[in-house]
């Protein structure tokens, strides 16, 4: 065969790939992709192209965050309630060891109603919110009387205590009786209390 025809048959030398038979390491190239490959190109729509692994963590960490935040708050609220609840029940069951149901309260005093040496006795009584005062002067109690207090409304009204103090002149002290945020006076006469107007 020719040469020439022989020339004409084989492959241009741009299209022989080459390809060296053992892997050289001292040559070996490293492969970078070509620039118009390797750029993704957006939409016109968009921000930005798919997010990174910095945007994706910092994503998560402000979601985790805004988790924990929510979370804290409804403990805190749940903690708060059960404490406002167990202290009610706690001043309950104090006063109903104290006072009992109705709720009563005693106590001894001289106010000038008294025949000999023994003191005048009280008991205040919350009666179903009715507040009473049972008078039982020292050495007579035939003399007993009830006086008529303040008409407590609203919840818990008949769980309130009722408590008992004496002010003024020192031998015949006027009576007030106290509820809450009420104070009911009662004069003093020299024998018995009204009511002060």
């Amino acid at each position: 065969m020719p040469t020439d025809l022989l020339e004409k048959q084989q492959l241009p030398r741009s299209a022989v790939h080459h390809r060296p038979i053992a892997p050289d390491a001292t040559h070996t190239q490293v492969k970078t992709p070509r620039t118009s490959r390797g750029r993704h190109h957006h939409e016109p729509h968009t921000t930005g192209g798919p997010p990174s692994a910095l945007s994706v963590h910092t994503s998560k960490t402000r979601d985790t965050w805004l988790i924990h935040l929510v979370f804290g708050m409804l403990i805190t609220m749940m903690l708060l309630w059960l404490g406002q609840f167990l202290w009610n029940w706690g001043q309950q069951t104090l006063d109903d060891l104290h006072y009992g149901r109705p709720r009563t309260t005693n106590v001894d005093r001289f106010v000038g109603h008294e025949t000999g040496h023994i003191p005048t006795h009280f008991t205040a009584l919350n009666l179903n919110g009715q507040v009473y005062i049972v008078e039982i002067p020292g050495g007579q109690a035939d003399h007993s009387h009830i006086l008529v207090g303040p008409r407590l409304y609203g919840p818990g009204s008949d769980l309130a205590v009722v408590s008992l103090s004496f002010i003024g002149d020192t031998h015949h002290p006027d009576l007030v009786v106290s509820i809450e945020n009420i104070q009911v006076r009662f004069r003093n006469t020299g024998t018995t209390f009204v009511p002060a107007s």
